[in-house]
């Protein structure tokens, strides 16, 4: 996989250096429970996803289990994702939940290998205005992941494509069950803070969902679901 391509901001030029530094969690002050919708696969047609092919074309498609919607991706020796445009401020909502499961996943995968960097799911986050394909920019983004169990939860891994712009958190390695679905929860700002050393710099501009085998080869199947946020209360 190349990776996407984002605009570097100065928390990125300074991450290297500042992500040996302990800092403190972020301040949360205030109440943080007014839930606002991300995406919802059952609407996913209205939401204005843009494809993002790097290789080949990963298939993504709007599927449903036991009556629960979802956005199906199954990697075709291919590396594209789907990208959503947004805008928010993560100060005013730095809790963002989602959930997830997995039938198939790539067990050489290694995230820190370029000739094997496969990710079965991974969910990006963007800090700051990506641009178009025209014109890309590089911008501090966040990685969520679920890969193979070749990686800890709660790892950093520095991109090998794009370091110091994107860096992935493991959230989860392996599949208990194909049938399981996982509900996550992350505060951004102390996630952001992890990764880069501070404070983001700028608005999220752009979410991604991103399946990919193309270094592999080997089958993986996602299932992504709805995703909200956790934001000020106002008023």
């Amino acid at each position: 996989m190349s990776g996407f391509i984002h605009r570097a901001g100065l928390a990125a030029l300074f991450c290297a250096a500042l992500a040996a530094c302990e800092l403190p969690p972020p301040e949360t002050e205030g109440r943080f429970d007014r839930r606002v919708t991300l995406f919802d696969p059952a609407e996913a047609i209205q939401q204005g996803w843009v494809e993002m092919p790097l290789v080949g074309l990963t298939e993504y498609r709007v599927s449903s289990l036991n009556d629960r919607v979802s956005i199906r991706a199954v990697g075709k020796r291919s590396a594209s994702g789907l990208v959503l445009p947004v805008e928010f401020d993560p100060n005013d909502c730095p809790v963002i939940e989602w959930s997830w499961r997995l039938e198939a996943i790539q067990e050489s995968a290694s995230l820190d290998d370029k000739d094997r960097e496969d990710v079965a799911a991974s969910l990006y986050v963007m800090f700051g205005d990506p641009g178009s394909l025209s014109a890309p920019r590089k911008v501090p983004t966040l990685r969520y992941v679920w890969t193979n169990s070749r990686q800890q939860i709660e790892d950093i891994v520095d991109s090998p494509y794009l370091p110091g712009v994107v860096r992935s958190i493991i959230i989860e390695t392996g599949i208990v069950s194909t049938a399981t679905w996982i509900d996550e929860k992350r505060d951004l700002l102390a996630d952001y803070q992890a990764a880069f050393g501070g404070k983001p710099r700028d608005q999220i501009y752009a979410v991604a969902i991103f399946t990919d085998n193309d270094q592999t080869g080997e089958p993986v199947e996602a299932h992504y679901g709805a995703a909200s946020l956790l934001c000020r209360e106002t008023g």
